[in-house]
């Protein structure tokens, strides 16, 4: 073969596999965009914050975080920055009470309301052990 042939052929063979690979980069930018463009619905039903925020709904809630087999370590603050409770979801303002609860494989930061709440629950959770061991 003809060395010229060959190097023809070598030139016009990178042309074609860069026109196709600026194609799929060209492709790849414009379902990027239209992927950025689409809006994304909220799923309904969940419990975010914005979930309904009655007594039985916060204290199915607050069943997750109560452990009557240890003792938690408390700390009671006023709020420096703003931060959402962790059961109800509301801000808990700057100069507010705050509560972190902190047990050995969790911690959590509550208002003063859904620690009440909280406190209810753990008295009441070790009331019932001690019923069912006595």
């Amino acid at each position: 073969m003809n060395d010229a042939y060959v190097a023809e052929y070598v030139v016009a063979r990178s042309a074609a596999t860069m026109f196709q690979s600026r194609l799929r980069i060209a492709s790849s930018r414009r379902e990027i965009a239209a992927t950025k463009r689409r809006r994304w619905r909220a799923i309904r039903g969940g419990s975010g914050p914005g979930a309904d925020a009655t007594a039985a709904h916060l204290r199915g809630r607050i069943l997750l975080l109560v452990n009557p087999s240890e003792i938690p370590r408390i700390f009671t603050n006023f709020c420096i920055e703003p931060k959402p409770c962790d059961i109800c979801g509301r801000e808990i303002l700057r100069g507010s009470s705050e509560y972190e609860i902190g047990f050995s494989s969790l911690s959590f930061r509550l208002d003063a309301d859904c620690f009440g709440l909280w406190q209810e629950e753990m008295l009441r959770t070790a009331k019932r052990r001690n019923l069912r061991s006595a």
